[in-house]
């Protein structure tokens, strides 16, 4: 029975650690197919590779103590005690490292993504009194009713919103 759960266990850690690599690939495919996509997008390559780094770290971390704690429990020395801290140590070093990395790239991502949503706004805001002002423009050269003078005002308005939409 005992040899049954140690070849259960073998098994388990092995799965365990397949998944934990499996995450570390599936999150460089996914940056890889950003990459392809827009490959000035880094917050977001750096976002999804960490998110996936983290994950797939604590795959690993557990098929490690499964290994030494379960696996080698009849002939576990101290240094494997001490090494398995250590992997450990580094382990969580780096994930408490990567997590704040990550919390702070979304952070910047989500900001940038207001002040996008807010410019393409004021973008919107532009072009809809750029199409009133030339609703106006047309209808005083109908009417024939203003003066050129102003009919050349709002006709160098007009100019100065399409360059700045033409600079966003």
């Amino acid at each position: 029975m005992e040899e049954i759960i140690k070849n259960l266990l073998h098994i388990a850690a092995f799965i365990i650690g397949l998944i934990g690599v499996a995450i570390l690939l599936i999150g460089l495919t996914d940056a890889i197919i950003i990459y392809l996509k827009d490959s000035r997008n880094f917050q977001k390559i750096r976002y999804v590779i960490g998110k996936h780094i983290l994950l797939g770290l604590d795959f690993l971390v557990v098929k490690d103590i499964l290994e030494t704690v379960f696996l080698r429990s009849s002939d576990v020395k101290i240094m494997d005690i001490i090494l398995l801290i250590v992997i450990v140590g580094i382990r969580v070093v780096l994930t408490t490292h990567t997590s704040k990395g990550i919390q702070e790239m979304h952070e910047e991502i989500m900001k940038n993504q207001k002040h996008s949503k807010a410019v393409d706004k004021e973008i919107n805001s532009i072009e809809k009194e750029e199409s009133k002002l030339k609703r106006q423009i047309k209808k005083l050269k109908k009417e024939d009713k203003e003066s050129e003078e102003e009919i050349k005002e709002l006709e160098i308005r007009v100019d100065e919103l399409s360059k700045f939409l033409n600079k966003k």
